[in-house]
């Protein structure tokens, strides 16, 4: 049952079914991990063939499977503090500047981050280590880091906490010991309590407005890549909605959205400011 070929016309109608549903475009040379991945659908359901898992995903009675579906297509390997200088400018600079303001009462003694297409949670909990290690500085502080994503599957892994030494291998010794339990018999690291404490997580497709607060600083990396101009555009027109006055937006090496953000100041080449605050 799962030894047959992907067709081209299959190929054609999954793309654009996750085009329609994520917004995002997968490249003809994804075509062998896109026939794989399905493969392990077809097994999860028990449906015979690719033309039969097309029809019942987009029927009503298929309503259920698309997030399983989205799950299998979208989910990517990531990494703790991955873009270093990113995490370098959050913990040296962006977190001293607002805690400079608040002790000069010019903004609150609050803090929101968003990571926009978390994947498994890395990044934002990289984020929270950072928070974390300016503790000192941000006593009795209203703190929240938001992490989503598309992927339920990747949101639950988040949630759990648990990473293997390769996620881990930028996280410096010291930090791993201050962050992280080891669990020799399965040779994973649990993120600490209490650093969890820091984030909550939630589903949510980049292609619709995020109904939050306004947040300090948006980091979004390694995903837009995948979206053509179009589903660029809403996309980034979603997270300039969600950015407060003053706020800042992280932006990784292949977005390939520097065009689209000319209503923010430029700060670094990866680096953007929305006015006001």
């Amino acid at each position: 049952m799962t030894t047959i070929e992907l067709t081209d016309d299959e190929f054609a109608k999954f793309c654009e079914l996750i085009y329609r549903a994520a917004g995002i475009r997968i490249a003809d040379s994804k075509r062998i991990m896109v026939g794989n991945r399905l493969r392990r659908r077809l097994r999860a359901t028990g449906i015979a063939n690719f033309t039969d898992y097309y029809k019942f995903l987009t029927s009503a009675a298929g309503a259920g499977e698309m997030p399983q579906f989205l799950d299998a297509m979208t989910t990517n390997e990531t990494y703790f503090f991955r873009d270093p200088q990113h995490y370098q400018w959050l913990g040296g600079e962006f977190l001293p500047d607002l805690a400079r303001s608040a002790a000069m009462r010019r903004s609150p003694r609050r803090l929101r981050i968003w990571s926009a297409a978390c994947s498994t949670g890395e990044d934002p909990s990289s984020m929270a280590i950072e928070v974390a290690a300016k503790r000192p500085i941000l006593a009795g502080w209203d703190i929240r880091i938001l992490g989503t994503d598309i992927s339920g599957a990747a949101l639950a892994e988040a949630r759990a906490g648990r990473y293997d030494a390769r996620a881990l291998r930028l996280v410096e010794p010291a930090r791993r010991l201050a962050f992280f339990d080891e669990d020799a018999i399965s040779e994973r690291w649990a993120i600490k309590a209490d650093l969890r404490g820091l984030v909550s997580w939630k589903l949510h497709n980049l292609l619709m407005p995020l109904r939050e607060e306004p947040f300090d600083c948006i980091f979004i990396k390694n995903v837009l890549i995948y979206f053509d101009k179009d589903s660029k555009h809403v996309v980034v027109r979603n997270l300039l909605a969600a950015l407060a006055p003053g706020g800042y937006l992280v932006v990784g090496p292949t977005e390939g959205v520097y065009n689209m953000l000319e209503p923010l100041e430029k700060r670094k080449t990866w680096l953007f400011r929305k006015a006001g605050g």
